[in-house]
């Protein structure tokens, strides 16, 4: 047989019995109802003030091609050779050179590493082939047409083309004018003083 509780033995009391009045009423003070405003009005105004804070755009990781460009291009045109070429780059201790049509536009470009290729009569495959000299235009060697990029470009994209299509430089051309050059040594200058590496994941 069941037996049947009493519904008081099934429940718990109550913790906190009710508790009795043990302030005594009293007038506020004037003075004391005016502070208590102003502090009020203090907390509404720093409430303002963090959401003006939070209202602000905030700042971006990107790093854009303008930021870490040269923008003083040492060029080549379509009528230098090859021995101009080599001259550059032991002057100036640069790798890449754009070549630039008497009109001013971005036709090709001439690495360092092209040069020697081309003059130790190598291929692109690096077979043997006729030996060359340095009389010859630069024309004859130039990469064309180039790929290039803007200023405004995210310079994780540039260093994603280094990468997928093994260049070691890349233009940077506004409105078909030439404005600065990025080599890989740049990119990496900005990874080493952003130190953004998440950025880059």
């Amino acid at each position: 047989m069941r037996e049947l509780l009493p519904l008081d033995k099934v429940l718990q009391k109550p913790a906190i019995e009710k508790t009795a009045s043990i302030a005594s009423t009293r007038l506020i003070d004037e003075k004391e109802h005016r502070d208590n405003s102003e502090k009020k009005q203090h907390k509404h105004t720093a409430v303002e003030a963090y959401q003006s804070v939070s209202a602000l755009p905030q700042m971006s990781n990107v790093i854009m091609a303008e930021q870490i460009m040269s923008s003083s291009v040492l060029t080549l045109s379509t009528e230098s050779f090859v021995v101009d070429a080599l001259a550059l780059f032991r002057a100036k201790q640069i790798r890449h050179l754009p070549v630039m049509s008497p009109d001013g536009l971005l036709v090709g470009i001439v690495s360092e590493r092209d040069v020697l290729r081309y003059l130790s009569g190598l291929t692109e495959n690096y077979q043997q082939d006729v030996l060359r000299n340095t009389t010859e235009q630069v024309t004859a060697l130039m990469k064309s047409p180039v790929i290039t990029a803007s200023a405004d470009t995210d310079v994780r994209y540039i260093a994603r083309l280094f990468v997928e299509r093994r260049v070691g430089a890349l233009p940077i051309v506004e409105n078909k004018k030439l404005t600065g050059i990025i080599a890989r040594s740049d990119v990496l200058n900005a990874v080493m003083r952003h130190f953004l590496l998440d950025w880059w994941a």
